[in-house]
């Protein structure tokens, strides 16, 4: 495979800054208004939306890698980055597998990441230093993973949850809450609107935790809380996107 600054068959929009140190692969699509450093390589099938900032050596869709396999060459199914991202340094960013890597809009990923095959990344979400997705997992809007933390495959990240410095987490990590040595510690009050008036309903939400674990997750079980709409809302998403039935 040639590696070619500018190969024949990159499409590009306007207004792009990007230094002579990017290497960009076929089959990439860049558009309006980013800024991409010297390091930073993009590898096959990637696209890259608008106004992103992409800073030194980040390794945007990298061949996918699964324990089982076995390496015979490398293949890209492709990643998705949507707009306003910013990319600290020295991240990775993995191709899809079985689909693609998708990273939604607003986003902020700090340096040092690892974000694994088929991790879908919504909308505001913050990963800070040295933090690891496994592949398949989902990171809900406005959600966070601390410096150090990690999350295991096929796994959930709620919408305004946040993962604690240093955690490791084997499960899906229900919204509103930060998860620390193996509990729901508080409510994300940094991430949570206040229009929500979170802590009102704070038994209801420990209660339905609880009865969600011992239920397999049964959408069903939500109506019968009197919680408001817009808290729902956000309890739905998180059950809908969940890959394994464990809370």
């Amino acid at each position: 495979m040639n590696i070619l600054r500018f190969p024949k068959s990159l499409i590009m929009g306007k207004n792009n800054y990007i230094e002579s140190g990017v290497k960009i692969l076929e089959n990439v699509i860049i558009g309006d208004n980013n800024k991409i450093y010297d390091g930073t390589v993009i590898y096959p099938n990637t696209v890259i939306g608008n106004d992103n900032i992409i800073l030194n050596n980040n390794i945007l869709g990298e061949h996918p890698v699964q324990s089982r396999e076995v390496f015979t060459k490398k293949h890209f199914n492709g990643l998705e980055i949507g707009n306003n991202n910013f990319f600290h340094t020295s991240n990775t960013i993995s191709s899809g597998h079985s689909s693609k890597t998708i990273i939604g809009n607003n986003n902020k990923i700090l340096s040092e990441n690892h974000i694994s095959h088929d991790t879908t990344i919504h909308n505001n979400v913050t990963m800070y230093m040295r933090v690891m997705t496994a592949g398949y997992c989902t990171l809900l809007d406005y959600s966070t993973m601390g410096m150090y933390s990690c999350i295991q495959q096929n796994s959930v990240l709620g919408s305004f949850s946040m993962i604690g410095m240093g955690n490791a987490v084997s499960h899906n990590v229900f919204p509103f809450y930060i998860y620390l040595d193996k509990k729901y510690l508080r409510f994300n009050k940094v991430k949570i609107p206040e229009e929500l008036q979170i802590d009102t309903y704070s038994s209801e939400l420990i209660n339905l935790i609880e009865n969600l674990k011992k239920n397999d997750c049964d959408k069903k079980l939500v109506k019968q809380y009197d919680l408001p709409e817009n808290i729902k809302y956000y309890i739905y998403k998180f059950l809908d996107v969940l890959k394994i039935n464990k809370i």
